[in-house]
């Protein structure tokens, strides 16, 4: 009993150092290596953490952000922390695309812009990875009608998740300034049609991809990695099964493998707790639309809709001429296998794509230096998408 109460000294002197207590810790989440910069709307207070008020900042006074507590920010103020409505400021750049977004940005930036915009925003958990890391779905938008686009389904193709969170920085910060991104009136859209994100299906494969620390043991991992250690390659979720394979549609098709970096099935369809996340997500939704982001190779898959086959050949027509990427034909060789975009289409009867960026990069992440290009050709497809829907 006394080791453990001299651990929770230490762990209480620990946050104090930091300017937190441990009791505030607890529900705080911090922003670490990407803090965000913000800005103040309008005068507001600046207030220590028993609720005093040590500051009063001005509108357009600019701070610092390291971490979120309840619905405050904290920023740093003569060495200590300090907390500021969240609500009460606008962030300047939320992420950057030319940069790895690892999984811990993601889950702090949603957290984040859904306490600063509660009216605009909705952030839900649908579920958890195989390794228990949440699995965020960010709404954005007021419009009742909804379209879902998602991300990161592979490991390797995390370049997608920089995509959608640069949609849900740039869309966002558009839609409160009340600016139009090229032709697109983004808060009259987004007024009618919000847009679900969910930015990374697949966090312990992306965390692997990117060369930081999972639970899985690596002994295992190179196993199913033809016992190398080049895990920039890896596709599957942590137990080595391709989410994008766990689909029930035509399943049976594939021949069964083993756990693998890529391309296993699994035992059966939704036995990853990632896919059945999305089928759940898909099951339980009325969304319009749904666009599946990948890499690579500047394609776009899509499978033919019972009904409204010619609402479907639009939207993915309107797709193919923003990005500049290639349509697939649908014919009957091109059979829908299992994908997340074959299930929403056989359940739903409505437009789906599955979109792949980028120049094809072969069994690796597209290269960062792709990023420019890459968020040029898609910046407004999901304004697009919506701004279709609107009319359905």
């Amino acid at each position: 009993m006394k080791k453990l109460f001299l651990l929770g000294l230490v762990v209480a002197a620990m946050f104090c150092l930091n300017g937190i207590s441990a009791a505030a810790a607890s529900d705080t989440v911090g922003l670490g290596k990407y803090p965000v910069q913000v800005v103040a709307k309008k005068n507001t207070e600046l207030k220590d953490e028993q609720g005093n008020v040590i500051k009063t900042v001005a509108k357009g006074d600019k701070l610092l952000l390291q971490a979120i507590k309840g619905k405050a920010g904290v920023t740093r103020y003569s060495s200590k922390s300090a907390f500021i409505p969240l609500t009460d400021v606008h962030y300047i750049e939320l992420v950057d695309g030319a940069k790895i977004i690892t999984y811990d940005e993601v889950a702090a930036k949603l957290k984040l812009v859904s306490s600063m915009y509660p009216s605009l925003t909705k952030l839900q958990e649908i579920g958890k990875s195989v390794e228990g890391k949440p699995l965020y779905a960010l709404k954005v938008g007021a419009g009742k009608k909804e379209v879902l686009m998602d991300a990161s389904f592979h490991g390797r193709e995390h370049m997608t998740t920089n995509v959608l969170m640069e949609m849900i920085d740039t869309y966002v910060k558009a839609y409160v300034n009340g600016t139009k991104i090229e032709k697109y009136d983004v808060k009259k859209i987004l007024s009618e049609v919000s847009i679900v994100f969910v930015p990374m299906v697949n966090p312990d494969g992306v965390t692997l991809a990117q060369g930081g620390k999972v639970k899985t043991s690596m002994t295992k991992l190179k196993a199913m990695n033809n016992n190398s250690a080049n895990f920039n390659r890896w596709k599957a979720n942590i137990n080595g099964v391709d989410l994008n394979r766990q689909f029930n549609v035509n399943w049976h098709l594939i021949k069964t493998t083993k756990p693998s970096f890529k391309a296993y099935k699994g035992k059966a369809p939704n036995t990853e707790p990632e896919a059945l996340a999305i089928k759940r997500l898909i099951d339980r939704g009325n969304h319009l639309a749904y666009v599946s982001y990948h890499s690579s190779g500047q394609i776009i898959y899509w499978s033919q809709t019972k009904t409204k086959f010619s609402r479907t050949k639009k939207l993915v027509r309107g797709v193919s001429n923003i990005t500049g990427y290639k349509l697939m034909p649908v014919t009957k060789k091109n059979e829908p296998i299992a994908a997340s975009e074959d299930y929403f289409t056989k359940v739903k009867d409505r437009p789906a794509m599955t979109v792949e960026i980028a120049p094809f990069a072969g069994e690796a992440s597209v290269p960062l230096k792709r990023w420019n290009t890459v968020w040029k050709q898609n910046k407004t497809v999901g304004l697009y998408v919506a701004n279709e829907a609107r009319n359905w």
